[in-house]
Parts: structure tokens; sequence; C-alpha cells
């Protein structure tokens, strides 16, 4: 019988090296290390190159990948997914239900890996259920249907391996009929289900001034400010000359900012200037916020500390 390979990615966080440990137990192989970035807001440490276990079952041998949740190692991503596990089985993704963005999550992450894993068995994972209990297994069913993805919904705890075994034996089993729970999702549940994810866009602010007060204290930042669609500065820790430079790359953007639909995405621009360094433009919550950074930190690694910035701390609105 051939072997199996099951990939597990998906954010920080979200329990990959766990459930692969509480399954396979010190036969498992990781690269953990000491997080060294604002992930050990999160975790003391993280995966940078994968996790890996063989879990032989009554004569099955079924390979078992984990991804490292930073984008700054999507070489292995592409690695694992082209090399190492092409002809893998399935895949899942596993989420973090306590982190402020799911959604975000599960889009980036699909749209990332989905194109490695085409016409594979795909299942979502959710952990962290028991801590923040929304989204609901409904709320992910409906963004799956919006998204026009088929992919069964388990909310588990990584830490159990019969969860775990759970998942392996639905990606390696016949498929069947695919449903989230026990609860089909009605159109009109979908209808409510749209209207909350409007609702709640209008009322998740992400750019608090928590958030750039933060951003101002990561390495090799400058300082940062805060645009609305009028073109007024809400909030500015730039240098006048800085400020004025943001202001007229920015000045054809602006307008454009109240008249965008604005769901979970952030957007980003990056704008070189004229003395040393360089502008990140985010653009969510209809305004614009810029970053002036060093060049002793790259684009990827900012956008990474931003994004961990604001999926881990006290960002969560009340």
């Amino acid at each position: 019988m051939k072997d199996s390979k099951i990939v597990f990615f998906g954010p920080v966080g979200a329990g990959k090296t766990t459930a692969i440990k509480s399954l396979c137990g010190t036969t498992a192989l990781s690269t953990d290390v000491q997080a060294s970035d604002s992930t050990q807001r999160a975790k003391r440490k993280t995966t940078v190159a994968m996790d890996y276990a063989l879990f032989e079952e009554a004569g099955r041998r079924i390979h078992l990948y984990g991804t490292p949740g930073q984008e700054r190692f999507r070489f292995m991503w592409e690695l694992i997914a082209t090399e190492l596990a092409h002809d893998s089985s399935g895949h899942i993704l596993l989420l973090d239900n306590a982190r402020n963005h799911p959604r975000q999550d599960l889009e980036f992450y699909l749209s990332n890996f989905l194109e490695h894993y085409q016409n594979k068995p795909l299942i979502i994972a959710v952990t962290g259920s028991d801590l923040v209990h929304t989204p609901t297994q409904a709320d992910y069913a409906g963004w799956l249907t919006e998204l026009n993805i088929k992919a069964p919904v388990f909310f588990i705890d990584a830490r159990n391996p019969e969860d775990v075994h759970f998942l392996i034996d639905e990606i390696v089993q016949p498929p069947h009929p695919v449903t989230s729970g026990s609860d089909k999702i009605t159109v009109q549940e979908e209808v409510q289900h749209t209207e909350q994810i409007i609702r709640q866009a209008k009322l998740n602010k992400r750019f608090t001034s928590e958030l750039m007060q933060d951003i101002e204290q990561l390495p090799a930042v400058n300082g940062v400010a805060l645009i609305n669609g009028q073109g007024k500065t809400e909030y500015s820790s730039l240098t006048t000359p800085q400020l004025k430079e943001l202001k007229h790359f920015t000045q054809n953007i602006t307008p454009l900012l109240d008249k965008v639909d604005d769901f979970d995405g952030i957007d980003t621009i990056t704008l070189d200037t004229e003395a040393d360094g360089y502008f990140s433009v985010l653009i969510a919550d209809h305004r614009l916020l810029g970053v002036h950074c060093t060049d002793q930190i790259t684009m990827l690694m900012l956008k990474q500390e931003i994004n961990n910035l604001m999926q881990w701390s006290r960002y969560t609105p009340a």
C-alpha cells in the first residue's frame, strides 16, 4: 500500500506543531526556535522550517508535514508543496479562533496554498473555540460558501490525539458529502451572515492608537501617520518633511478611501523616499496608515510584524 502524505498549514499559533506531536509523541520532529519578533506575544517558540512525523497504524503509513506559519518562511511552503508532499493525500488548514481576524487568515492561507493542492481533500480545523466562541462553525461555513470552496469545518483541540486522529481519518477515508457540523446553512442564514460581516467590519477598526504606538516600537520604524479620506491627519509621529512627503505620494489615493468597499483585507503599498528608507502604506477602515522605515527591515518582515501585532494583542474590539 502506498504511503499517504498530509500537510498541516495555517497561521502561527494555530496548533500545527501541537497537533502532530499530540498524535505521534516524541517521534515527531520539529524546528521550533525561540521567537525573536512580535510572535513571542502569542508563543515562546515558532516553527522556522517544518514539522514532520510518520504515523503508523493498522498497516498504514501516513507522513505528516507541518508548515511554518509566518509568511517570511514562504520558501518552505513551496518546498513542501512542490517537492516533499507534492503527491499529498490531502491537507488540513488549522485556524485559531482566538486570533483577531480568523476570516483574514482563512482567505490568506487558502489563496497561498490551494494553488499547490488543487483537487485534493481539504479540511478546515479550528482551535481555540473554548477560549473565543465566535466565529461559529456556521460563520466559517458561510465564508467558505462565499469563496466557493467546499470543505468540512471541525472545531478541535490540537492537544487531543483523538481529535487529530479524526482529522487524519477524514482525509484518508473515501469522501462523503460536505457539511459543517450537523447543520446546513440556509439562504436566509447566509444573508444574515453577510449583513453581520458588513456590520462587524464597520465596528472593528484596526488602525487603533494602541496599534500605532506598538508599530512605532518596532525596530527600524521611524514613525507613523494616519490619514483619512479627506486628507486630514488624524495622528502622526513623523517629522514634518516625512509627513509632507507621505501626503504628496498619496494625494491621489486619499480621495478614494471612502469609496472603497472594506471588509477584512488590508491593502499594502510600498513607496520609496528621496532620503533613506521607504514608506509602507496600509489601507483599511477607509483610512491610510503610513509607516516610515529604514532599509534595515524588509517589506516582508515589516508586514509580518504588523500582522502579528494585529492578530495577538490588545486590539480586539470590546
